[in-house]
């Protein structure tokens, strides 16, 4: 099966942002539990939650930009927790290494594989990641 451009540079992206990406979900985590409290002095009605803490747990449970982050990691984790040895080192060297000094070809070298073998994997890959999020069938 085939997956669109967009789609496969999308996922590539979530590949290589992956760890920033664990940390960015526990600083937004920790900035809306250090949060304070918002209070309605208008006069008006609040709606709110009386409890902080609840308010704060309410908080971290809706916060959407929190939950789309942790499905993308959760996913990614659950396809990198399936792979073989040689193809988590095909991510490791492609996407998580920092900065990225070898080409393709230096890489299908290091794992003792041709480049059009390397190619696949990294489809596979990355149509294991789509179906995982939801993007392909």
């Amino acid at each position: 099966m085939k997956i669109r451009r967009e789609i496969k540079a999308y996922i590539e992206c979530e590949l290589r942002d992956y760890d920033d990406t664990l940390r960015e979900i526990g600083e937004e985590r920790n900035e809306l539990i250090l949060m304070s409290p918002i209070h309605d002095n208008n006069g008006g009605k609040s709606y709110d939650i009386g409890n902080p803490t609840e308010h704060k747990a309410f908080k971290l449970l809706t916060n959407k930009r929190i939950r789309r982050m942790e499905q993308t990691c959760k996913a990614i984790a659950t396809v990198i927790d399936a792979l073989p040895e040689e193809k988590l080192k095909l991510v490791e060297l492609k996407y998580w290494v920092r900065p990225q000094t070898r080409t393709d070809e230096g890489i299908a070298q290091e794992l003792c594989c041709d480049r059009r073998t390397l190619y696949r994997w990294i489809d596979g890959i990355i149509l294991s990641l789509a179906k995982e999020l939801g993007l392909a069938d």
